[in-house]
């Protein structure tokens, strides 16, 4: 038992604990006026050690307010602002790995068994080394989004295999008790967007359950994420589904609801028909004109204004790996039988009304015929049927998804508002936009 007088927490270990804290909240100002305080207030302190890790702690601070501003991603004007020199935000980075990584082996060769605080501190250091090697991970993986965001087609797949790396390989690192508050906000942020990129991946094959079970997932995150920030007088307020929390305003977080949000609007279009059947037609209406971008309003405007008989979004399942039930909740050992001919192509939406079931076939063999032209991702295709009199249009949205603009009669070409409309919509469902705003 230790004496009364005798602290069971040492005054070093007490700030530490406290900086990191103040990281998890996402006051880094905060914690940047912690570590100068106290390196002032340790200018006599007998510790070297702990006088070169207050040095860096004043570096982190800064870096991560950097990183959660994504300034990395835009121009070295800005980045220069938020570090006060040249170095870009992976040099910091870099530096710090350096010396903590000098710290650790310090304390290997020359702490004596009895300096409790420095061994402290040479343990910290090494777990810092994981923390910091993990950042420059995720810091690739942004940019590695945002450089794709600028290609012509977005493989959505290979994104998630960056991140599930990211997550198997850190994943038991960093594991010190006083680093749990960064450890758990590395840990949420990781798997928002692991959660966000199946759901994407899951709604591009209209997988209803999986997408619904990986927006949730995304969903209880970011508010457990944002909860972390939350002040007492805020606590107990509770958010929607589809809406954001205004206690966590930096534009790491920010963005990460603008993929939700684009997420759940491209559910709600794919999945329309499913979610028609669980509530009346107005209730479904209002529902959708809450979500960040109404596609049925838009959809509905588009087909008023062009004369469009149709607007339909095509699946097409042909080389699909997994089975397709059709829309809507499905037993997961469910036998489906492989769908063959006109089936391998179904029309998950269509508006107004049904599909045209005596045009299907046709829309089939241009789809085909015009198959590499659509791979190209941004063309949209325009093609008159002269002996039917129908004029088709037609834009990629996913890989296996193409979206179709039917008329009864012939339309020009070069249509300026078809064009621009088909174009806009398919740019937004793909999502390559919510990307780009990364760096904005």
């Amino acid at each position: 038992m230790p004496s009364a007088g005798v602290p069971l927490v040492s005054k070093e270990q007490a700030f530490l604990e406290t900086y990191f804290l103040s990281h998890s909240k996402f006051a880094y100002d905060k914690a940047k006026d912690l570590s100068e305080k106290e390196k002032e207030a340790s200018k006599n302190h007998p510790s070297i050690l702990w006088t070169s890790c207050l040095n860096q702690l004043v570096s982190l601070a800064v870096a991560e307010k950097a990183y959660t501003s994504l300034v990395f991603l835009c121009s070295q004007n800005l980045s220069k602002r938020f570090l006060g020199r040249r170095d870009n935000l992976k040099t910091t980075y870099s530096h710090m790995l350096t010396e903590f990584r000098r710290m650790e082996e310090s304390t290997r060769k020359h702490v004596k068994s009895g300096n409790m605080l420095d061994s402290l501190l040479g343990h910290l250091s090494g777990h810092l080394c994981h923390f910091i090697t993990a950042r420059l991970k995720t810091m690739e993986f942004y940019e590695q989004t945002v450089a794709m965001a600028q290609s012509k087609v977005v493989s959505f797949e290979d994104l998630l295999n960056v991140i599930s790396e990211i997550i198997q390989s850190h994943q038991k690192n960093f594991h010190h008790p006083i680093l749990s508050p960064i450890k758990c906000t590395f840990s949420l942020e990781c798997d928002v967007m692991y959660n966000l990129l199946m759901c994407q991946m899951n709604i591009c094959r209209c997988q209803f359950l999986p997408s619904l079970l990986h927006l949730h997932d995304a969903h209880s995150k970011l508010i457990s994420w944002a909860g972390m920030a939350v002040t007492r007088d805020q606590q107990g307020k509770k958010l929607s589904f589809g809406a954001s929390s205004r206690s966590v305003v930096h534009p790491l977080y920010q963005w990460l609801l603008k993929f939700k949000g684009l997420l759940i609007s491209k559910f709600s279009l794919y999945f329309h028909d499913t979610l028609s059947r669980q509530a009346p037609a107005p209730e479904v209406k209002a529902l959708m004109a809450k979500t960040s971008i109404d596609f049925l309003a838009k959809i509905a405007t588009f087909q008023r204004k062009s004369d469009a008989t149709c607007v339909s979004l095509i699946l097409e399942l042909t080389e699909m790996d997994e089975a397709y039930h059709g829309p809507g909740y499905h037993h997961p050992k469910k036998i489906t039988d492989k769908p063959t001919g006109v089936d391998n192509f179904p029309a998950i939406f269509t508006f107004p009304g049904e599909k045209p079931d005596k045009l299907w076939p046709n829309v089939i063999m241009i789809l085909m015929a015009k198959a590499d032209e659509l791979s190209y991702g941004e063309k949209i295709i325009y093609f008159f049927d002269e002996r039917m009199q129908k004029t088709y249009f037609l834009g990629q949205v996913d890989p296996k998804m193409t979206m179709l603009v039917l008329f009864e009669n012939k339309k020009n070409e070069k249509d300026t508002y078809v064009n621009n409309t088909l174009s806009e919509l398919c740019a937004q469902l793909k999502g390559s936009r919510v990307l780009l705003q990364l760096r904005s």
